[in-house]
């Protein structure tokens, strides 16, 4: 903390910067409007639509743990045609994992990708002349770093929540291709139910950080507070 208070304001503001603008690359939110001299109407509409379509993309991911559990459930609940239901188990896990890795990789990239944008981005503040209007304008994307740093919050959080919910279906899915019968059926059903326990604080996860995405694209539209 000490070695931080020593670099200059200015400093710690383009830090800032440049993290953000790699959150932003590696969730898909490159705002390809905010080149320089764009209007600042279309970079604003920009970075709000693609927070906007963001927050879809993780509401899409919540609705696939309800299919995969519903899925589940059908099967150790109300087992009929057992090989049919088992087939739609195996669907919806796959497209769970599919969405699941979507996420993890979004959360490794967003260390590696977007610096360049972001390094130009910040040279371009750094060419005001203006010292105050300079110092302003960090001020401004100090304030959007600090709502961000609660989405990158949530992101991580949903990574480390999804680890411990994609084991348990992957157990679960295990043992159900080994066993079909009415017996291995009731073998798994408390882990179903186990599962679906665990998946509400991840589904609060996805949740908070789809409002928190929201909440942040509204306020980078045209007239926003």
């Amino acid at each position: 903390m000490k070695a931080f208070r020593e670099i200059p304001d200015t400093m710690i503001k383009l830090r800032h910067a440049l993290v953000l603008g790699s959150f932003f690359a590696a969730s898909g939110l490159v705002f390809t409007g905010c080149q320089s001299g764009a209007p600042a109407l279309t970079r604003g509409a920009t970075a709000s639509d693609s927070i906007q379509s963001a927050a879809d993309n993780i509401l899409t991911a919540r609705g696939q743990i309800n299919r995969t559990l519903a899925a589940l459930r059908n099967l150790t609940d109300r087992p009929a045609d057992i090989a049919a239901q088992y087939k739609v188990v195996q669907k919806e896990i796959a497209a769970l994992q599919a969405t699941s890795a979507k996420i993890a990789a979004s959360a490794d990239a967003m260390r590696t990708k977007g610096d360049a944008y972001l390094a130009d981005w910040a040279k371009q503040i750094a060419t005001i002349a203006d010292k105050d209007l300079r110092s302003a304008a960090f001020d401004r994307r100090a304030e959007v770093a600090t709502k961000l740093q609660g989405i990158f919050q949530s992101y991580q959080a949903v990574k480390s929540d999804f680890g411990p919910f994609k084991t348990s279906l992957a157990d679960i899915q295990k043992s159900l291709g080994t066993d079909l019968s009415l017996k291995g059926l009731e073998t798994v059903k408390p882990f179903v139910a186990k599962a679906t326990a665990a998946s509400e604080p991840l589904k609060a996860s996805l949740d908070k950080l789809a409002g928190e995405f929201r909440a942040v694209g509204l306020s980078l539209q045209p007239g926003a507070q």
